[in-house]
């Protein structure tokens, strides 16, 4: 029942959609993604930092090359993986005959939260290709393959090991005693690289426990709180899908060939719910929707049996065409139309006048400060290089001639080891304000889909729907910055 015509036409369609938001984005995925851009190409300076529970070994060492080309060499090759994912899950559709297996094309790679972390260098969408890529080689009978491949699931998002724990139970149920420590290679392995790097033998045990130690920044979330976002995080026509394929194959009693992938979704749900939830709070998660955009191939191969068991029910090929092209639409529309590209954030825009500020009025200075958009735009890495350096008490006695750039939502963050407060640097001798920058920017005009927002009673219904899918997926920005010189 497959159409290679459609098949040809879905491929091409999402290659070209994902081309356009790469040309057409000079920035990053609004949290994060900037920061970690910096640790990809400056890795050869700043190694030793990869090593931590927050840069994520395999991340680093899965973008670092693609870096060295710069932002565009890290936005393709995170394409190619994505490409990948939706390959894979269409070779298992194709393993267990599942009609109209070309609509997991669409159906996963027009997930809002999937395609928006599509091209970034963030640890989920690796941590989502080793899920299925597991998966596939569990249909396969390769035992070996699904421990191993598994098991590096840890070195991208650690909380998802549990599928690799899942797969350990069931070759313990079989019997495989023998393939059984394979499911300990990713840990494995990022102890032998941190204790290389380090030569202390109990560092990686000290890292892993980060996010437990790390001060609490928001007050959790619901228990239902993925659960209502799953239409926005997955996709509407997705949804209804989803649970259309599970009901499908429970009444055809083939849902024990897809138990494991139903178990990786609502196990997935289940730990970022916990991690976040109110009143519990083990970790500084604060509930980001991308957390759980890991579990999407997993929900796009049973929407896109549901939708497969659908269209195999319809007879007539002009109302399947219709039907088809509407369903293709929404998917769009709510999908990477509702989607940002990925423009330059202000504070980027800031960091790059800063920079320029710089090199033109105070050559040979020395920049300190704790925004690493400024390393970016010096092309330095934030641990230090020869023209930037990070705010502390330290530096800034150490350092005669400097720039120093506060930036308020800096100011008491947990993640700063060393907070020099604005008023202890209004405080320095001699210190002289030279430059400014307030502003308030709402980046959600990004989203092609939120600039039919309009005003007005009678646009109610639009927007809600609009809001609906552009909270979460960019963010509004508060600059407050200033620029002294220390001389």
């Amino acid at each position: 029942m497959e159409s290679k015509t459609r098949k040809y036409f879905f491929w091409a369609a999402l290659i070209v959609v994902q081309a356009i938001w790469i040309f057409n984005s000079d920035g990053f995925y609004f949290i994060d993604d900037s920061s970690h851009f910096n640790y990809n190409r400056h890795y050869f300076d700043s190694y030793e930092q990869s090593i931590g529970a927050w840069h994520r070994m395999g991340r680093v060492l899965l973008f670092t090359l693609p870096a060295q080309l710069g932002l565009k060499g890290v936005q393709i090759a995170s394409a190619v993986i994505f490409l990948l994912t939706v390959f894979v899950a269409y070779k298992i559709l194709k393993e267990k005959n599942v009609p109209y297996a070309e609509w997991v094309i669409p159906v996963m790679g027009f997930q809002p939260v999937l395609f928006n972390i599509s091209y970034t260098s963030l640890a989920e969408l690796p941590a989502a290709f080793l899920i299925i890529l597991s998966f596939y080689y569990y249909l396969k009978d390769k035992p070996k393959l699904v421990l191993f491949t598994s098991s590096l699931i840890f070195v991208f998002r650690t909380e998802y090991s549990f599928v690799c724990a899942l797969y350990f139970l069931v070759y313990l149920y079989r019997k495989k005693f023998k393939i059984l420590p394979l499911a300990l290679a990713g840990p494995v392995l990022w102890y032998l690289y941190t204790t290389a790097i380090t030569l202390n033998p109990t560092q990686f045990f000290y890292d892993m426990t980060l996010h437990s130690r790390l001060l609490k920044i928001d007050v959790g979330v619901d228990w239902y709180y993925y659960l209502m976002h799953s239409p926005k995080i997955f996709g509407f026509i997705q949804a209804v899908f989803f649970i259309g394929g599970i009901v499908l194959l429970y009444l055809k009693k083939e849902l024990k060939d897809y138990w494991l992938l139903v178990l990786i979704f609502f196990g997935g749900i289940a730990v970022q719910t916990l991690l976040a939830l109110k009143g519990l709070n083990l970790t500084c998660s604060i509930g980001q929707l991308r957390y759980v955009a890991v579990v999407g191939p997993a929900f796009g191969i049973i929407a896109a049996v549901g939708i497969g068991f659908f269209f195999a029910n319809i007879k007539q090929k002009s109302g399947a065409l219709i039907i088809s092209s509407i369903f293709f639409l929404i998917m769009f529309i709510l999908g990477p139309y509702a989607t940002p590209f990925h423009n330059k954030f202000e504070i980027e825009k800031v960091s790059e006048d800063i920079a320029h500020f710089a090199a033109e009025n105070y050559p040979g200075y020395k920049i300190i400060t704790n925004m690493h958009q400024v390393a970016n735009a010096l092309d330095e890495s934030q641990t230090g290089g020869d023209k930037f350096t990070l705010l502390s008490q330290t530096n800034l006695d150490k350092t005669p001639k400097a720039l120093i750039i506060w930036c308020s939502y800096l100011e008491g963050s947990p993640f700063v080891d060393d907070d020099v407060t604005l008023k202890e640097i209004e405080a320095i001798p001699g210190i002289q304000q030279v430059k400014d920058f307030n502003s308030t920017i709402n980046n959600c005009y990004s989203i092609p889909l939120y600039h039919f927002r309009k005003d007005g009673s009678e646009y109610t219904i639009s927007h809600a729907i609009i809001d609906y899918m552009a909270a979460e997926q960019t963010t509004w920005e508060n600059i407050d910055i200033r620029v002294f010189v220390k001389q």
